[in-house]
C-alpha cells in the first residue's frame, strides 16, 4: 500500500495503521529488505500455480463404473446361459438369441473399459488437484512469512527517523511516534516519506499551505 492512501488526509478522527504507515513510508524512501527478492519470486510462483476444477464429478465417475459393472456381470451370466441352451438345442433362434447377446456384452465392455479409463483420468486430476492446493496453501503461508519479516525490517530502518521527526512536528510536545496522537504521527511519517500527491490538511499545524508544504516536502491542500 502506497504512503498516500495511509496518510492522504490528515485532520481530527484520523484512524492511523502505525505499522503500515511506517512501512509505507519506508518504502516510499526506498527501503529494501533482506527477504524482498525472494519474496518477489515466491509471488510470481503462486500465480503460476492455478487449481483447475475437475470437469466431471468423482463420484459421478465412480457411479458410472459400477453401474456398467453391474450390467456388465448380467449379461455375461445371460452369454452363458444362452450358450449352454444353444448347444442343447438345434433352434437356430437360440443360436441368433445368443449372437445377439455377445454384441451387447462386447458393447458394454467397451463401456464399462471406458468408464475405468474416464474414472481414472478424473482421479488423477483430482489428485493434481489437491496436490496443487497444497503447494499453494505452503507457498502462501511462506509469502505471508516473507511479508512479515519485510514489515519488520522496513520498520526497523525507518523508525529512527520518524521518532527524530517527532520532535519538531508543529503543534506538538510527543518525542516518539508510539506516544503522539494520530494527526502528529501522520505528519511524521510524511515527512520522512516521500508523497508525490497533495496531502489533505483538514488541522491547524501550520500557518498556510506554504509553510506545511516546506515542512512535509509535499504537495498539500489546505482545508
Amino acid at each position: 500500500m502506497n504512503l498516500t492512501a495511509q496518510v492522504g488526509v490528515i485532520g481530527p478522527g484520523l484512524t492511523l495503521d502505525r505499522r503500515a504507515a511506517l512501512v509505507s513510508a519506508a518504502r516510499s524512501r526506498g527501503v529494501t529488505t533482506r527477504v524482498d527478492e525472494e519474496l518477489a519470486a515466491a509471488r510470481q510462483r503462486l500465480e503460476t500455480l492455478e487449481v483447475s476444477t475437475p470437469e466431471a464429478s468423482l463420484e459421478a465417475a465412480k457411479r458410472r463404473v459400477a453401474a456398467t459393472e453391474s450390467t456388465l456381470e448380467a449379461k455375461r451370466e445371460r452369454v452363458a446361459m444362452l450358450r449352454g441352451r444353444m448347444q442343447e438345442a438345434t433352434d437356430e433362434g437360440v443360436a441368433a438369441e445368443y449372437q445377439n447377446a455377445i454384441r451387447a456384452l462386447s458393447e458394454l465392455e467397451t463401456e464399462h473399459a471406458a468408464a475405468r479409463e474416464r474414472l481414472a483420468e478424473v482421479r488423477g486430476r483430482a489428485r493434481s488437484a489437491r496436490d496443487t492446493r497444497e503447494r499453494r496453501l505452503q507457498l502462501e503461508d511462506r509469502i505471508a512469512n516473507l511479508e512479515r519479516t519485510a514489515r519488520e525490517e522496513c520498520i526497523g530502518k525507518i523508525r529512527p527517523r520518524v521518532d527524530e521527526a517527532m520532535l519538531d512536528v508543529p503543534g506538538s510536545s510527543a518525542d516518539s511516534f508510539t506516544a503522539a496522537d494520530p494527526v502528529t504521527a501522520a505528519l511524521a511519517v510524511v515527512h520522512v516519506g516521500r508523497v508525490h500527491t497533495p496531502v489533505v490538511l483538514a488541522c491547524r499545524r501550520f500557518p498556510d499551505a506554504a509553510a506545511a508544504e516546506s515542512w512535509l516536502a509535499a504537495p498539500v491542500v489546505r482545508l
